[in-house]
């Protein structure tokens, strides 16, 4: 199952794609409700975009056709024409100028090309030849939107081309190298980037402080060892002491009985001395 998360009006949407179909799971006091279907017969390609307060996606279905829908209706805004030979593959959605573009690549006896369409729009743009050329294995295509251009990187085995598209409608070809092209991609890869660094930073946070816990963990169970150590050591100096003191106890009576033994025997013994003085 694939999640795609996405923000309308600050409200959050989350979707889920699987083998069952397209989900849209509601979001209610900061818990998630229980989804329900949005279409059924999902394969693969999601793609989705907030476009004039909407949420469209892109799919394709199991008869492998290219589907584009809005959020919340159940019409079908687009498919291309039904062809049985053309596979359909990574369509793409993305919002330049207030406009809609869907990209997407077809497959067709063992040949694959770059499509371009725009939905809502009369106007056709054309691909550069060598985007819409035809490949002998699957392009990978990459487009990204900045406020005054749209990009598009291009992937083709080992080779690669760049373009990016104006608000003038003109197709400008860049530089490859990689020092420029990263320089290109600056507006979303430093976010990235940021985002990647504070992932980073969070999970070394979190190591520290399970760190913290394992010490603290440890220092806890010692903690409880010595309390159980000199529990134990209490329990056995009291039955210590519980024991000399019922031994005290007994040699105490035995020696108030002796005493008393010893005192008949002496008050015995001047009874005799005083017969014995009195006959002489």
């Amino acid at each position: 199952m694939e999640l795609f998360s996405f923000s309308l009006s600050g409200v959050p949407i989350l979707l889920s794609a699987s083998e069952n179909g397209l989900f849209l799971h509601p979001i209610r006091n900061e818990h998630f409700g229980h989804p329900f279907l949005l279409c059924s017969g999902y394969k693969t390609g999601f793609s989705g975009c907030i476009y004039n307060d909407s949420l469209y996606y892109a799919y394709i279905n199991r008869e492998n056709l290219l589907l584009l829908r809005r959020l919340h209706e159940s019409v079908l805004l687009f498919r291309p024409e039904i062809n049985t030979t053309v596979i359909y593959r990574e369509p793409q959605l993305i919002v330049f100028n207030n406009i809609l573009f869907l990209f997407y690549s077809e497959e067709e006896s063992n040949s694959y090309r770059i499509k371009l369409r725009l939905p809502f729009s009369d106007t056709t743009i054309r691909l550069p030849e060598s985007i819409q050329t035809a490949y002998p294995e699957p392009p990978h295509l990459s487009v990204q939107a900045t406020e005054h251009y749209l990009y598009l990187f291009l992937t083709v085995g080992t080779s690669s081309i760049s373009y990016r598209y104006t608000r003038e409608g003109n197709f400008e070809p860049i530089c490859t190298e990689a020092e420029h092209l990263s320089t290109l991609r600056l507006p979303w890869e430093a976010e990235k980037k940021q985002l990647e660094q504070g992932l980073m930073q969070a999970i070394r946070l979190s190591e520290q402080q399970q760190n913290l816990l394992s010490e603290k963990e440890q220092t806890l169970q010692l903690t409880k060892a010595k309390l159980t150590e000199c529990e134990q050591n209490r329990q056995q100096t009291a039955q210590t002491l519980a024991h000399t003191t019922n031994l005290l106890d007994r040699a105490k009576s035995q020696y108030n009985e002796l005493m008393q033994v010893a005192e008949q025997y002496r008050q015995e013994a001047m009874k005799w001395y005083g017969k014995f003085t009195d006959r002489h």
